[in-house]
């Protein structure tokens, strides 16, 4: 008589078998998220001694009367950096810090004026994937676009008593039904939450204003 297969042993040796792939799965993962933020580092010091270059160059050439101008500049853009950095949802934090290292056809502009933290909001994280869904699709007009001229995507947010207000403007090359499918995609998407769009389409621009009353 053969003898018997241990259904235990059985199935623990079924169970492990998947461990390696997974292991090369994680390792994937983690060597990703590594060279994100190599490439995020590398942006921002690239950024930082292009001012610090720009600086000098006044110096020199002692043009001192340029540089309150750019120390004004310099102090706008951490501002803003230091405002993204406290949405509260370290996805969408990570994902606009980074955007401009992955996409080199779309220059991306963020305006806040005050703290936002989108993690104290009712349904928040849906806000967010759909923030990146609707930056996802105007990177794709920018990419998609033939012709040569800049295309910049600029977002202001901002609150009115219990309003959150997201301001979009695009300008650059763009296929109108395509981005009207977004519009409608994240009409539908976001209506549960509150929130709504309003839009206008010109020639070489599209304005949207979202807002969501909580």
């Amino acid at each position: 008589m053969a003898p018997r297969v241990n259904d235990g042993d059985n199935e623990q040796h079924n169970t492990d078998k998947p461990a390696p792939r997974l292991a090369l799965e994680s390792a994937a993962l983690a060597s990703e998220q590594d060279l994100l933020v190599l490439r995020l580092f590398n942006h921002y010091r690239h950024d930082w001694m292009n001012d610090i270059q720009i600086l000098m160059g006044y110096v020199q050439l002692k043009k001192y009367d340029k540089l309150q101008a750019m120390m004004e500049k310099i102090k706008d853009k951490v501002q803003q950096e230091s405002l993204i950095s406290k949405l509260g949802i370290p996805s969408l934090i990570v994902y606009l810090l980074s955007f401009q290292t992955e996409v080199k056809e779309l220059q991306l502009h963020m305006r806040m004026s005050e703290e936002i933290r989108l993690q104290e909001l009712p349904h928040a994280h849906e806000v967010a994937e759909g923030v990146k869904a609707l930056m996802e699709g105007f990177k794709q007009e920018a990419v998609s676009s033939t012709n040569s001229e800049v295309n910049t995507l600029e977002l202001t947010w901002s609150k009115q008593d219990r309003t959150l207000c997201l301001d979009i403007s695009y300008e650059g090359g763009y296929l109108p039904e395509r981005l009207q499918r977004l519009e409608a995609s994240l009409n539908s998407r976001w209506k549960t939450g509150g929130w709504s769009i309003r839009s206008r389409y010109d020639e070489r621009s599209v304005v949207w204003a979202a807002a969501w009353t909580y």
